[in-house]
């Protein structure tokens, strides 16, 4: 986004115009057009606005980077800041109502132009409406309404209505996306009824563009209540293929438009083709929503120790979550970890119980998800969300997998015991993660701590799902009882099923239909079988661990559960070391930097490169433990599941990341900053002997003209010039050296503290004395 531009006219009351006014077209504007939108933009120019400037309002990705999601203020509250200042300038330079209503159609087209582009619906919404309200204080359109800049306005509605339609989607409630396409619907032919017999291009413009939005949001309720029909396993007369040829014919459909609803006809036919199968239903199971981290600048000692203080103060404000318990080990029950090991080496530690949370997604879907934060002393730490699945088929558990990421619809997540709620549960766990913990773990005011930075580094979320029981039904909405269902025995046969692709797969950031998991492929998972029993199935992709050993107790695979969660957590850990590695190397050159500053203190740049260098080596040692103990027999207490551990993480990836970073480690051990060291230590040894040298010769002269002067070979007063002249030469050349080795006020500071040094030195030594003596 470019810097808000200052409108032509900064201090004076902008004149509302009127329709009367206004330069006519010379032609009509047809919608959908390229001229048309060339037109618009060649019309603003004329007039003074910055069409690129409105346009780069919609463009975030770039500013995003630059203002920074982790730090200081949100980067949602800045970005509006500065969009609302942009909208505020540009419509200022506006004066007819022509020009103000090709303003909102200009606005329109890059909204749409955006959204093709980004999953941030909520980000685009919200600079939608802080437009509407930005031009409607400068033209003061609440006090006189104009007709043709509110009918551009409704049209930028509109396309926030369909952008909320797909928000809806994303969700994966049935029930609100199709409650929002009615709504569309509505929306479009209210505005075709307002237009009806009005001939100014501006309404003839929006007329075009909303019957063709009216006729796409048509096909796709047919086409959602087809899915839903088929899904049933019902017999449906709905030929889409035909009707998407019409369409080419008749209507100007974007091919984005196009696209979607292909998406749709593609997910229809592949219904209609598997009457003859049987669907997955998973009777009985649990996810588990991992959002892993790590901490740097503390150990787990202080992050134990300090959440057990905030844990028994009451919160600062009832919009935080206060922790429901604090238990020293969540492994309690877990034989598989070795207990005999050091404790730092141990895949154990403090578990910090959270209130229930609750997503809302629709009127009739409420799921209940149990909370904690995990920490452990070898640094794998994680935030998890556990719920139990009950009778879900494809959809909803596609649907279940999406919860967590980012690009999720939006949602109401409530937390018992607070009072505000969240858009979608991860925005939930970055607020806890981000702006809660810090805080927790902050020390107390005044304290040593407080010099100490704490950051949390967040990994990749994960999804884990478990099937514990699963059924093959006739099709979606099949009775949950009766002689209709068999269980699976095996995940061969759970991979035959309809929907079973879903498991096979990384949840999805982005939805094209509430089906589209049907046309997933089945041939892009990684897959691990046998782990026990025959047809034990477990699957690992980017962001999912799915287990599936369905003739096997509970407690067998609840093993293995234990380690595919380990090794996703794992992300965190190595977002942290990554983090160490990247500081390093910046303290470094800006260590070098300072040091080749002239008149900074020297001195204090070779200690902090060697603390940082100390630190460094203990870090290095302290991974090459942790990455030891991963690959060691000695972590799990069964050789099988060291097994199963060490096959997790070749198939997840962890092994190509752990290698990664060992190449990253040995680079940053293997620069030059010891040699820097070296250079600087010998910089410094060498200014001492310089200064040493320069004194001992001042000294020598000065002997030798005592002894000169007792022999009488000149006049006192001569001898003690040449004597004065010899010191100050001597003190302003040690000076000199010392003065741009320490810099000026390093120096005045330790000729300052000199004198009180000695006294202390002193002191302490008559008192070692009078120690000794007695």
């Amino acid at each position: 986004m470019s810097t808000p531009s200052e409108p032509a006219t900064a201090g004076v009351a902008v004149p509302l115009a009127r329709n009367g006014m206004d330069e006519p077209l010379s032609e009509a504007m047809e919608a959908r057009s390229a001229e048309a939108h060339r037109r618009i933009e060649a019309r603003l120019r004329a007039c003074g606005v910055d069409t690129r400037a409105v346009r780069d309002c919609f463009v975030w990705n770039g500013l995003q980077s630059e203002i920074g999601a982790e730090a200081g203020r949100e980067f949602e509250e800045v970005f509006l800041e500065l969009a609302g200042a942009e909208f505020e300038a540009q419509a200022g330079r506006t004066r007819s109502s022509l020009d103000r209503a090709m303003l909102c159609l200009w606005v329109h087209h890059s909204s749409v132009r955006a959204w093709n582009h980004t999953y941030r619906v909520d980000l685009l919404t919200k600079c939608m409406i802080r437009f509407a309200a930005t031009i409607r204080k400068v033209w003061g359109l609440d006090e006189a309404p104009d007709g043709s800049v509110e009918l551009a306005l409704r049209l930028c509605d509109l396309v926030r209505g369909e952008i909320l339609l797909e928000d809806r989607l994303k969700t994966g409630s049935r029930l609100r996306y199709e409650q929002a396409l009615d709504a569309a619907l509505a929306a479009c032919a209210e505005v075709l009824d307002d237009t009806e017999g009005l001939t100014d291009p501006i309404a003839g413009y929006v007329r075009e563009e909303v019957a063709v939005r009216q006729e796409y949001h048509l096909v796709l309720r047919r086409a959602f209540r087809a899915l839903v029909v088929a899904s049933r396993a019902q017999p449906t007369r709905y030929e889409m293929r035909k009707e998407l040829r019409r369409l080419a014919n008749e209507w100007r459909f974007s091919s984005v438009e196009m696209s979607k609803l292909n998406a749709h006809r593609q997910a229809l036919e592949r219904l209609k083709g598997a009457k003859k199968q049987t669907w997955m239903r998973v009777d009985e199971g649990r996810i588990v929503y991992l959002f892993p981290f790590g901490v740097t600048g503390l150990d787990y000692e202080t992050i134990a120790s300090r959440l057990r203080q905030t844990g028994e103060r009451q919160p600062a404000s009832s919009e935080l979550v206060r922790p429901t318990a604090i238990l020293d080990h969540f492994t309690y029950h877990a034989d598989i970890w070795e207990p005999r090991l050091e404790t730092d080496k141990r895949f154990d530690g403090l578990e910090m119980s959270l209130p229930k949370v609750r997503l809302r997604v629709d009127e009739e879907t409420t799921e209940e998800l149990s909370a904690s934060i995990r920490f452990s002393p070898i640094g794998v730490h994680c935030l998890r969300f556990e719920r139990t699945l009950h009778d879900i088929y494809p959809s909803e558990l596609h649907a279940a997998m999406f919860r967590a990421a980012r690009e999720h619809g939006t949602i109401e997540v409530e937390c018992d015991g607070v009072d505000r709620t969240w858009e979608r549960l991860a925005r939930f766990a970055r607020d806890l993660l981000i702006k809660q913990l810090p805080a927790q773990l902050a020390p107390e005011p005044g304290t040593d701590g407080d010099a100490v930075p704490i950051e949390i580094h967040r990994g990749r979320t994960h999804a884990l799902i478990r099937v514990l029981r699963a059924s093959e039904r006739a099709h979606e909405y099949g009775p949950h009882v009766g002689d209709s269902s068999e269980m699976v025995k095996d995940g061969r046969h759970l991979l035959t099923l309809i929907g079973s692709s879903v498991l096979l797969h990384a949840a999805p950031d982005a939805k094209e239909s509430l089906w589209d998991w049907v046309r997933l492929a089945d041939d892009h998972s990684k897959q691990i079988w046998n782990q026990r029993n025959e047809g034990d199935l477990l699957i690992s992709t980017e962001n999912t661990t799915v287990i599936a050993a369905l003739d096997a107790p509970n407690f067998i695979s609840g093993d293995l559960e234990a380690i595919a969660e380990f090794t996703a957590c794992l992300s965190g850990t190595l977002a942290a070391w990554n983090h160490q590695l990247d500081s390093y190397r910046s303290n470094v050159t800006a260590f070098i930097a300072a040091y080749n500053t002239p008149g900074s203190d020297r001195s204090a740049q070779l200690e902090a490169m060697k603390a940082s260098r100390t630190r460094m080596l203990g870090f290095e040692s302290e991974t090459k433990q942790v990455i030891s103990l991963l690959y060691s027999p000695t972590l799990l207490r069964s050789p099988s599941n060291s097994a199963s551990l060490r096959r997790l993480l070749d198939v997840s990836g962890v092994d190509e990341q752990i290698a990664s970073f060992e190449e990253r480690l040995g680079e940053v051990m293997a620069d030059q900053s010891e040699a820097t060291l070296q250079r600087w230590e010998s910089d410094r040894q060498q200014r001492i002997r310089d200064s040493l040298t320069a004194a001992v010769s001042a000294l020598s002269v000065c002997a030798a003209i005592s002894i000169w002067q007792a022999s009488g070979l000149w006049t006192p007063l001569g001898w003690s010039a040449v004597t004065a002249v010899v010191s100050i030469w001597a003190v302003v050349y040690v000076m000199r050296r010392w003065v741009s080795y320490y810099g000026v006020w390093s120096t005045v500071l330790r000729l300052v503290k000199a004198p009180l040094t000695f006294v202390r030195w002193a002191r302490d030594r008559r008192g070692r004395s009078s120690r000794v003596a007695s």
